[in-house]
């Protein structure tokens, strides 16, 4: 159905809906935030540009979050939460991010990607922290937190067009 921004600006919701897609979005950070030591290996992400218009609505009202940037080397595929499939995409990471946006790290490798610039994304949604540049830049839960941030102002987004009574 296209980005959350323009669902948003023709629709209203109901709470449930409201509640529904609230919950998708939050999953799907959740997803990218944590993690995954197997034989599907995926190493914690930070979006850093999270926004309305980097999320996807599907038709049965789930989102997905994208805009990642073109992540892929060494054939190591990120594993999706399943309710963020559009069409079976599949994402990749790479050590250098040429969009330069999402962070990168690995516990279990000890390793941490923040690509060549701390303050990026979408002014509107930046954290104070990133736009005082005093975000901690070696702490991988800085940039997590960021995102926190921007998910706030997401949902607000969503519940500013929710009918109530």
């Amino acid at each position: 159905l296209g980005s959350l921004y323009d669902f948003l600006q023709y629709r209203s919701l109901e709470p449930e809906s409201c509640l529904r897609m609230c919950l998708s979005v939050a999953c799907g950070l959740v997803h990218l935030h944590t993690e995954i030591v197997s034989s599907q290996e995926k190493p914690a992400i930070a979006h850093r540009d999270l926004k309305s218009r980097n999320i996807l609505v599907k038709r049965n009202g789930q989102c997905c979050i994208a805009d990642l940037g073109k992540v892929c080397t060494e054939g190591k595929k990120l594993s999706i939460h399943p309710s963020c499939y559009i069409n079976q995409l599949h994402l990749c990471f790479m050590h250098t991010l040429s969009s330069g946006l999402a962070v990168i790290h690995s516990q279990s490798h000890d390793y941490l990607d923040v690509g060549n610039n701390p303050r990026v994304g979408t002014k509107r949604y930046m954290a104070p922290e990133v736009l005082d540049e005093t975000i901690r830049v070696n702490v991988f839960e800085s940039y997590k937190q960021t995102d926190i941030w921007a998910l706030g102002l997401v949902f607000w987004e969503i519940t500013r067009r929710t009918i109530v009574n």
